[in-house]
C-alpha cells in the first residue's frame, strides 16, 4: 500500500511540474501559455496635482489597454514630498520603475545609484528624429543619457496688463530702466500693491535671483569650479535687488506660493512663474474672460537693449530606475507618455510644453499665443548651475539666506555674498 501511495504522489508532483505554471519556473499564466502579467511603477508627483491627474490616469490607462504582459500603476506624492519619497523607495530596493524627477534632482538620484543609463534602450537615430540637441542635454548626466525631458520651459516673467495700463505705463518694460520706471508708476499709482513680486524666502528666492545674476554679468560657479558668486557683478545685483527693496518695490517673506495667491487678487504687477501661471490664476480665481486682461508673459528686462534676455530652464524628466526589472519596457512606457499624442493632450490640459518636435510643430501648440511668447521666453534659457551638483539643495539654502541678510541689511551686500562664497565652499568640500 505504501508503494502504491509513494507511486501516485510521484506521479501527481511530475505532472504538477509539467504544468505551465510551475515548469521550468517560467513566469507563465496557466492559460494558452501567455507571460505573466508584470507590474510596473510610475512614480512623480503629476498624479496628484488636481490639473493633471486626469491626463496621467490616461496615460496609464491607454497604456495598459494596449500592453498585455507590463502593466503600470501610479505611486506618487505631493511635489515637496516627491523627492524625498523616491530616495526611500529607491534605496529600499521596492519597485520602481518610471521615476517623474524635477531637473535639480536628477544628479543626487545618479549618484545614490537610483537611476539606469538609457542610451543603450533609446535608439540614438529616435532621439536625434525626436528631440532638439538642446533638449535632450537636460538629460545628460556627467556625459551620459540618464533621462528625457517631458516637458520644457523657462521660468518667465508676467505682468498684469489692466494694471500697467491704469498706472500709466503703454508696453511691458524691456529694459532694467524701464523695469524701474514701470515699478515706480504702479507704486505711484497704488501702495498697496506689490509692484514687484520677487520671492524673498526659500529656494524660490534663488530661483528669481538667478536670471538677474546672469544679466549683470554674474554666476555662482565659474567653469573652473571656482565660486564666484561675491565678485563684482554678483555684489552689484544684489545691491540692485535691495534697493527695490528699500523703495518698497519688493516684499519680504513670501515665496512662490504666496505671490501667486496674491496676484490672483490683482495686487501683484510683476512676478515669475512656470508655463502653467495662467492655469494657476484660473485656479485661484481669476474668471476666465480676464485671463487675458489680468496675466501675460514677457522676457525678463535687460540691462541694455541687444542683451540676451535671460531665464532660467524649467521642466521634468523622466528617468528609469535601477530597481526596474523591465529595463525595455520601462522605456516603451516613457515613449508613450512623452509621444506625440499623449503630450499634446498633457499640453492641452495643463498648458505645459511638448519635448517632441512633432508635438512642438502642431498647429495647436504653434497657434497658442501664449506657449509661442513662452518659446520665445525659452529660446534664452539656461540650466541652473546649481543643478551640476549634487550640493544643489544646500548650496540653494545657503544663497537664500545670505541674500535674505543683505535685503534686511543685517549685511552688506559685499559681505553677505562673501559669507556665502565661503559657506558653498566648505558644503562643496
Amino acid at each position: 500500500m505504501k508503494i502504491i501511495s509513494i507511486t501516485c504522489a510521484l506521479l501527481f508532483l511530475g505532472a504538477l511540474l509539467t504544468c505551465p505554471l510551475f515548469a521550468g519556473g517560467k513566469p507563465e499564466a496557466a492559460t494558452g501559455g501567455e507571460k505573466a502579467v508584470q507590474e510596473m511603477v510610475f512614480a512623480g508627483w503629476a498624479g496628484e496635482e488636481e490639473n493633471s491627474r486626469p491626463i496621467v490616469e490616461e496615460m496609464i490607462s491607454t497604456w495598459n489597454q494596449k500592453e498585455a504582459q507590463f502593466k503600470v500603476k501610479w505611486v506618487g506624492w505631493p511635489w515637496d514630498k516627491t523627492f524625498e519619497q523616491l530616495t526611500i523607495r529607491s534605496q529600499g530596493g521596492e519597485d520602481l520603475d518610471v521615476i517623474q524627477s524635477g531637473f535639480s534632482w536628477a544628479l543626487a538620484l545618479d549618484e545614490m545609484g537610483a537611476v539606469e543609463e538609457i542610451s543603450d534602450v533609446f535608439d540614438a537615430a529616435w532621439l536625434k528624429a525626436n528631440f532638439e540637441e538642446s533638449a535632450l542635454s537636460t538629460g545628460i548626466i556627467k556625459g551620459k543619457l540618464k533621462a528625457l525631458p517631458w516637458t520644457l520651459a523657462s521660468i518667465g516673467t508676467l505682468y498684469n496688463p489692466s494694471m500697467l495700463k491704469a498706472a500709466g505705463i503703454g508696453k511691458a518694460p524691456e529694459t532694467v530702466s524701464e523695469f524701474e520706471d514701470a515699478l515706480a508708476k504702479i507704486q505711484k499709482y497704488n501702495r498697496d500693491i506689490i509692484a514687484y513680486g520677487f520671492c524673498t524666502k526659500g529656494a524660490t528666492l534663488v530661483a528669481d535671483f538667478l536670471p538677474w545674476l546672469w544679466s549683470f554679468g554674474g554666476e555662482v560657479v565659474d567653469r573652473s569650479g571656482t565660486v564666484v558668486i561675491n565678485n563684482p557683478a554678483g555684489v552689484k545685483t544684489v545691491d540692485w535687488l535691495k534697493s527695490l527693496v528699500d523703495k518698497g518695490y519688493i516684499k519680504m517673506n513670501v515665496d512662490r506660493f504666496d505671490i501667486r495667491t496674491i496676484y490672483a487678487k490683482k495686487q501683484v504687477a510683476f512676478y515669475h512663474d512656470a508655463i502653467m501661471a495662467r492655469g494657476i490664476a484660473k485656479t485661484n480665481g481669476v474668471p476666465e474672460g480676464e485671463l487675458d486682461s489680468t496675466i501675460q508673459p514677457m522676457l525678463l528686462p535687460v540691462i541694455k537693449k541687444g542683451d540676451a534676455p535671460q531665464s532660467s530652464l524649467w521642466g521634468h524628466l523622466v528617468l528609469i530606475s535601477k530597481n526596474t526589472k523591465n529595463k525595455k519596457a520601462a522605456a516603451e512606457f516613457v515613449k508613450h507618455i512623452i509621444g506625440q499624442e499623449m503630450s499634446l493632450k498633457y499640453f492641452k490640459k495643463t498648458g505645459m510644453l511638448p519635448v517632441i518636435k512633432s508635438a512642438m510643430a502642431d498647429k495647436s501648440v504653434q497657434d497658442d499665443v501664449w506657449s509661442s511668447k513662452w518659446i520665445e521666453i525659452t529660446k534664452y534659457g539656461k540650466m541652473s548651475e546649481l543643478n551640476a551638483f549634487s550640493q544643489a539643495n544646500e548650496m540653494t539654502k545657503i544663497i537664500a539666506e545670505e541674500l535674505q541678510a543683505a535685503f534686511i541689511g543685517s549685511k552688506t551686500s559685499k559681505a553677505a555674498l562673501d559669507d556665502a562664497k565661503t559657506r558653498i565652499e566648505s558644503a562643496l568640500k
